[in-house]
């Protein structure tokens, strides 16, 4: 009875993100439910459904990047997934990201890690990110300053943390600034694709009106 019953709801979950997908916007959120009816009808198979659920994510975000490049459910769908499965790690890493350089939503990429490092208190990757969102998004960089030092008081940081961390106070979150944080963030993501977001992020950035010295020494 228990398996007829989660497979009910696996179905439930395929048809309504699939729905999703193809619906009006006002029609998306009446087929994709929010987390605290969706965990209950799990019936303890949370890890499974998040799992499908991530699968779904995927596939929606890459069938926009083909297309509109509008990802205006990746972040519902995401809080989704976490919701069901918080220790899930890699889905606040990755929409942290993406959320910000991808969609444009810096509120929503902050939003997805500070939910993380509820989970993951000591995962350093989490609290670099947020330094950049508030230096680079919010403007923040007293916040982004406490951040980075947290980041760099945790375990597996790189070398170079705690001095980026009290050099922050002094910046003004002007372009170069953000060019060394965007070079960091590049060394320190290991996920391929995201490595190449943010090339191009840098390499937008680049295509401004800066000095030569500061171009050559991105494009090494």
């Amino acid at each position: 009875m228990a398996l007829i019953l989660l497979f009910t709801c696996v179905v439930l979950v395929q048809i309504s993100i699939d729905r999703s997908v193809h619906q009006d916007q006002e029609e998306k959120l009446l087929y994709l439910p929010s987390g605290k009816y969706l965990k209950p009808a799990s019936l303890g198979f949370d890890s499974l459904i998040a799992d499908l659920l991530w699968i779904k994510a995927i596939g929606y975000f890459g069938g926009h990047y083909l297309t509109d490049r509008s990802y205006k459910w990746l972040y519902h769908i995401l809080d989704l997934v976490t919701t069901l499965d918080p220790y899930f790690k890699y889905p606040y890493e990755f929409g942290g990201i993406v959320l910000a350089l991808e969609e444009g939503d810096p509120n929503q990429s902050t939003a997805l890690m500070q939910k993380g490092i509820r989970y993951y208190p000591e995962y350093w990757r989490l609290y670099f990110y947020l330094g950049f969102n508030y230096f680079y998004y919010h403007k923040d960089v007293k916040q982004a300053s406490q951040y980075m030092t947290k980041a760099a008081q945790l375990p597996g940081h790189p070398t170079y943390l705690p001095k980026l961390a009290a050099s922050l106070l002094t910046q003004s979150g002007d372009k170069e600034s953000a060019l060394n944080f965007l070079k960091q963030l590049y060394e320190n993501t290991e996920d391929e694709w995201l490595k190449y977001k943010i090339q191009k992020k840098m390499d937008d950035l680049l295509a401004g009106n800066l000095p030569e010295t500061l171009k050559k020494l991105f494009n090494e």
